[in-house]
């Protein structure tokens, strides 16, 4: 894990790997454990650090990058990857369906999100407001 711009900010390469996942939740939790935010926020934002690493893990190519940034009022959250297909959330996705609910959930826990397209790639992001 890479620190950059102080204690509050964090970067972390992804390669494409099942312990991905594990990596990114492990290094937002530290990064979040230094503040004074409640623990259910806490909780919520490595949720949706994960939901927003598996599309990247899953559907871009190469080593992607999560970006995590404790602002003054909220959680900020980047990853980037190679791929340059714009995700949309899957509205038609079956109730018995084990994949295709994370950026339904994250549209659902996040107080804002949204993709940046890139010349390489993309970012996508989310924030979650600190109460």
């Amino acid at each position: 894990m890479e620190t950059t711009g102080g204690p509050m900010t964090t970067r972390l390469p992804l390669p494409p790997s099942a312990q991905t996942g594990t990596l990114a939740r492990r290094a937002l939790r530290q990064l979040l454990e230094t503040t004074a935010i409640d623990e259910d926020t806490r909780e919520t934002a490595v949720l949706l650090a994960n939901e927003l690493v598996t599309n990247a893990v899953e559907h871009g190519r190469g080593t992607a990058y999560l970006d995590a940034a404790v602002q003054t009022r909220a959680i900020r959250l980047e990853v980037t990857d190679s791929s340059t297909v714009i995700p949309r959330p899957n509205t038609e996705v079956s109730d018995l369906a084990e994949r295709g609910r994370g950026l339904l959930l994250i549209e659902a826990l996040a107080s804002r999100w949204g993709v940046q397209p890139r010349s390489d790639g993309k970012t996508v992001w989310c924030e979650l407001d600190i109460a």
